[in-house]
């Protein structure tokens, strides 16, 4: 007889695999698109008792939907060195339109160095610090879906952060940055994770122009 744990995991299991036959027919443009499918929302709704494991099935979701865009489209990974990393943590974003950051990857895999300072908190509220990230690109480069993963002290005790941002054409980075600190949850420094973020990913667009 199952455990009401490990009937649970499997349970949670079953709309990632719902997820996986959805991109499949409707590809990977939108997260949306595979997340609202019929077959994954019947599943949700066939497996999961409440809205705590709802909110957790869909953060899962947007975490294997990146995953999957990741190995399907390249696997495009950069790792910033600690020089580039300390010296992004400061750079003011002052000047810079939405227009004016961009990745050119569907979804990129960015290794996060400790000297980053980027870190979430687990549900004690204790801090980790994020060590990878993907940055998943929508809508011409006009939205970002950005998973933040940070270790815990066990395997199984991993704290990941989803979130979106919109990046509306001529608007200023600050202005969506200000924007995106208003909305999202609290607990997390996200005007110093995107200060970096966006450091980083102009540092990579400078290098890449000059190449």
């Amino acid at each position: 007889m199952l455990s009401p744990s490990r009937a649970l995991r499997i349970a949670r299991e079953m709309p990632l695999l719902a997820l996986e036959d959805a991109v499949r027919r409707v590809g990977f443009e939108r997260f949306q698109d595979a997340e609202l499918d019929p077959l994954v929302t019947e599943t949700q709704r066939a497996v999961l008792a409440d809205a705590a494991d709802l909110t957790m099935s869909c953060r899962e979701l947007l975490e294997r939907w990146m995953q999957l865009r990741w190995a399907a489209h390249g696997r495009h990974s950069v790792t910033v060195p600690n020089a580039l990393a300390l010296a992004v943590r400061g750079m003011e974003l002052h000047g810079y339109t939405c227009n004016d950051v961009t990745v050119p990857e569907l979804t990129l895999h960015v290794s996060v160095p400790l000297v980053a300072g980027i870190t979430l908190p687990d549900a004690s509220g204790r801090d980790w610090p994020v060590t990878d990230m993907l940055i998943a690109s929508e809508g011409n480069g006009r939205q970002w879906r950005v998973l933040l993963e940070a270790p815990g002290d066990a395997p199984q005790r991993q704290t990941i952060a989803a979130v979106r941002i919109d990046w509306p054409s001529g608007v200023s980075v600050d202005e969506a940055v200000d924007r995106h600190a208003r909305e999202a949850a609290p607990g997390v420094d996200w005007r110093g994770a995107w200060r970096w973020i966006l450091g980083v990913v102009l540092a990579r667009q400078s290098s890449q122009t000059q190449a």
